[in-house]
Formats: structure tokens, C-alpha cells, sequence
């Protein structure tokens, strides 16, 4: 953990790469990826990401946190924090209004006549038992297992307090997708195929000048790294996403976050983080070998296939010479697709001589056939979405129907129990539980309340081999 609390403002020194995940990060709430930083204001997303660093990043030797209750002057939120005076108290209010802090204690400014009083505020954790993403269903971060990101503490301490939103929102965006993700193994990925789609849908950054900008001035800036650039083509099946993923110190690179981070001589064979390898003018063309035929390969085609398109072209008017020498030239796939395209290009006087001139020359693809098969490819994409989305809809009734029933299980037991029963099942729950607050929180339980949080109710499950309101495959 870091030495002192004022190392949270920002550094003089160039980025050099984020600390591997063994010592400096703050385990930190998914649910402050997925829910505040997609829809708050820059000052309340540092606002809660400062008492996010303040409280998870300060444990003591047994993992609790040092503060939970914080304790806050104006002064410190605005030079550590990095929101204006101006903006502060709407950053409070959106911040307590949107469940992710509580207000202990409001500040007082100084007067003549009183003291001033500094603001008091702590997380707000929820009692939910199922992991929410929508703001209006979010009434505190989820208190569960799982859903945690282990974060580098220079996002809270480097990039959220100075940086624009929108710069914050792709790092996050970034970090969220590769360490955010922990597979059945305790793996995390170190990097991940991201789109400007899914970043802008995500981050809901729907100005793509301003998406665009936020990309560079992270990839120059150090935050991130692009890993392999995307490919652009009217052609789905060569479409492909940019690889981006999360900038390490170059000591690092010998390390593990789960998932193998390239050491150095695997690294040159990625691009650097300000571009591919190739120049930025030819990173988004069409692969020459969608629209260019290797003229020697296609010289040693059959003659029988040659004939054909020889045929072809005297059926569309050509000479024999004409269309002997076009084949042998070009070859069979640009006059197939020559002719296939002639019609697109409307021709009104030479119809021959545009057709001579587009095999001679391997015009491109025409501009309507490629919004047509454009339309074609996302109307397409679009009914495989909906299929997935209807089976994902399913799947998620059914994994609801299933917690419902589980849950009413355990809530009849806990009806039919003794009180002697009901107090040593919140006194499992209390000893199962690994955070002080929750746990205190567990142990003021009534034993005739109906409706016992959710801890509780796993500790029946588990006394009885019941099962669980939470099953593995979803934790």
C-alpha cells in the first residue's frame, strides 16, 4: 500500500505503466464500473472513487479496512479528488441519491460565530441478493462474494482525479473487460477484443469524435496499449475488433495477473501503443487479397477455366482478343466479379468499354453493393443477436425462478425453526462473513424478523445441505 494519503494527487512523472496486481490495488466494486462510471457525472465518480481508494485501499494486517467511516473536508476532495468547489455539492448529493454513499455527517463551513465541521461519509453497501447493473434497481455496491476487480491503485490515484471523464471511462472500460473478467481457475485476462462499438455502448460515449480522442489521449498517455489493430471490411467474416489491454512497468512483465503478460521479446512481435506496425494510412484499407489477384498464381488456372471466361466476356460484347487477354491478365475472379458489378455502376453509352476498362483496371467494389451487403450483414448480426438475447432472457428467468424457490425453501425453514435455532444460524452467518460492518450488521439480526438477510439463510442451507440461494455457477 502506498506510504501516505497524499500521494494520491497526480504525479509529475511520466506514466511508466501500471504496478502488477501483488501490492498496490483496491479491491474494488464491479458494480462501479458497470453502474457509476456509465451513467454519473465526473464529479461523482470521483467522489466515490476517492472514498473507494480511501477505504479499500488501506487494510490492516486481517484484510479490514483501516476507515470506513471517512471523515472529509471540502478542501481535501478538491485538491485530492479533483472536483471543484463548484460542482462538490452536487457530486454529494448525486452520490447519496444514487445509494452509493451514505452521510453520516453533513460539513459546516466556518463562521464568526461557530466552527467549521468537516463531512462524514462511508460506502453504502447493499442487501441484495442478486448482482444489479441498471441505477434505478442499484441501492448500494453488492455485498456478496465475487463481482470484484483487484485494481491498480494509479487509476484512483493518477487517472480519475485529473483526467477527463471520457479518458476515465475507456481505461475503465479496458480494465473492466480484461482484469475485471477472473475465470473458473482464478485467471484474469490481460488483455481483450474491443470494439469502438462495445467501448462507446458500454462507457455510453455516443460521440465518436470524443470516443476517438479519449482512445488516443489513453494509448499516448500509457493507461493502455493496443495489442493487435482491427480490421475494417466490407467482408464481415474479415471484420475484427482492436485488441487493447492494460499498460504494465516493464517489470512486470516476468509476473502473473492470472493470465500471462507478454514478456519483452514477446512484445515486439505486438504493435506499440500508438499504433500497428504498419503505417496508420494502410491500417484501415481492405487486405489487398480481397480485392487484387496474384497475377502469376492466376495464370496457371485450368484452360478450362479460362475458356469459360472467355465466353463470358464475348456473351457481354467483347472480342475474342479483348476477353483472351483479360482472362490471362486478370484472371477469372476480378471478370466474375467485374461482371457481377457491372449493372451497379449504371452504365448509360459504353457499356462494353466501362466493362473492358473495370477488368483492365480491377476497379473496386461499387459503394451501393457494399452498403447492400452491409445491410444485409447487420440485419443479419441483428437476428443472431435477438436469438441470443431471447435465449439469454430465458436462461435468466430460469436462473431467477430457481433463486426464488431456493430462497422460499430456506425462508420456511428459518419459520419453522426454534428461536434457539434461528440465533445459531446468525451466529454461523457472523462467523462466515469476512467484513466487520456486514458481519455487525448480521449480529443485530432479530430473531423474530420473517424475512433474515441473505447470510443467514446460507447458513441454513448449509447446516441442512440445503440448497443455496447463490449457486456456484453464478458466484
Amino acid at each position: 500500500m502506498p506510504e501516505s494519503k497524499s500521494q494520491h494527487r497526480q504525479s509529475v512523472e511520466p506514466f511508466q505503466g501500471f504496478e502488477p496486481l501483488t501490492a498496490n490495488y483496491v479491491y474494488c466494486p464491479n458494480q462501479f464500473f458497470d453502474v457509476l462510471l456509465p451513467h454519473g457525472s465526473r464529479g461523482c465518480v470521483r467522489l466515490v472513487a476517492y472514498l473507494l481508494r480511501r477505504t479499500l485501499g488501506w487494510l490492516d494486517a486481517n484484510g479490514e479496512p483501516i476507515e470506513q467511516e471517512i471523515a472529509v473536508t471540502w478542501r481535501e476532495l478538491i485538491e485530492h479528488a479533483g472536483i471543484s468547489r463548484g460542482a462538490l455539492k452536487d457530486a454529494l448529493t448525486e452520490a447519496m441519491n444514487g445509494g452509493f454513499i451514505d452521510e453520516l455527517r453533513s460539513a459546516k463551513s466556518k463562521t464568526s460565530g461557530s466552527a467549521g465541521q468537516s463531512g462524514q461519509y462511508r460506502l453504502k453497501w447493499g442487501n441484495a441478493t442478486e448482482y444489479v447493473k441498471s441505477p434505478a434497481d442499484f441501492d448500494g455496491f453488492y455485498a456478496g462474494e465475487g463481482h470484484r476487480t483487484p485494481v491498480p491503485n494509479a487509476f484512483f490515484d493518477r487517472i480519475v482525479p485529473v483526467e477527463p471523464l471520457a479518458v476515465t471511462k475507456v481505461v475503465g472500460t479496458v480494465l473492466r473487460h480484461t482484469i475485471g473478467y477472473q475465470n473458473q481457475f482464478g485467471g484474469r485476462r490481460s488483455s481483450a477484443p474491443l470494439s469502438y462499438q462495445l467501448i462507446a455502448n458500454y462507457a455510453r460515449l455516443s460521440n465518436g469524435k470524443t470516443l476517438s480522442q479519449a482512445i488516443q489521449s489513453a494509448e499516448s498517455a500509457g493507461y493502455i496499449q493496443r495489442l493487435e489493430s482491427g480490421i475494417f471490411s466490407p467482408d464481415v467474416s474479415q471484420q475484427q475488433a482492436t485488441t487493447y489491454g492494460v499498460r504494465w512497468l516493464q517489470a512486470a512483465n516476468n509476473g502473473d495477473i492470472g493470465s500471462k503478460i507478454p514478456v519483452e521479446s514477446d512484445r515486439s512481435k505486438f504493435p506499440s501503443r500508438n499504433g500497428s506496425e504498419s503505417p496508420a494510412e494502410h491500417r484501415f484499407k481492405i487486405p489487398s487479397s480481397i480485392n487484387k489477384t496474384n497475377k502469376d498464381t492466376l495464370k496457371q488456372q485450368p484452360a478450362a477455366a479460362w475458356k469459360e471466361g472467355i465466353r463470358l466476356l464475348i456473351d457481354a460484347g467483347l472480342d475474342r482478343g479483348s476477353a483472351t487477354r483479360l482472362v490471362k491478365q486478370q484472371g477469372m475472379d476480378v471478370v466474375r466479379n467485374q461482371l457481377d458489378w457491372l449493372d451497379a455502376r449504371n452504365p448509360t453509352e459504353n457499356r462494353v468499354g466501362m466493362l473492358r476498362k473495370a477488368i483492365a483496371e480491377n476497379w473496386e467494389k461499387p459503394q451501393s453493393i457494399v452498403q447492400q451487403e452491409r445491410r444485409k450483414a447487420i440485419r443479419q448480426r441483428r437476428r443472431q443477436q435477438d436469438v441470443q438475447q431471447v435465449q439469454e432472457d430465458v436462461q435468466i428467468k430460469q436462473q431467477r425462478a430457481a433463486r426464488k424457490a431456493r430462497q422460499q425453501q430456506l425462508l420456511t425453514e428459518w419459520g419453522s425453526a426454534s428461536l434457539a435455532e434461528r440465533r445459531r444460524w446468525i451466529a454461523a452467518a457472523v462467523e462466515r462473513e469476512t467484513s466487520a460492518r456486514l458481519a455487525d450488521i448480521i449480529r443485530r439480526e432479530a430473531v423474530e424478523t420473517t424475512k433474515p438477510h441473505f447470510q443467514v439463510l446460507e447458513s441454513i442451507a448449509v447446516e441442512r445441505q440445503l440448497p443455496r440461494i447463490v449457486s456456484i455457477e453464478n458466484c
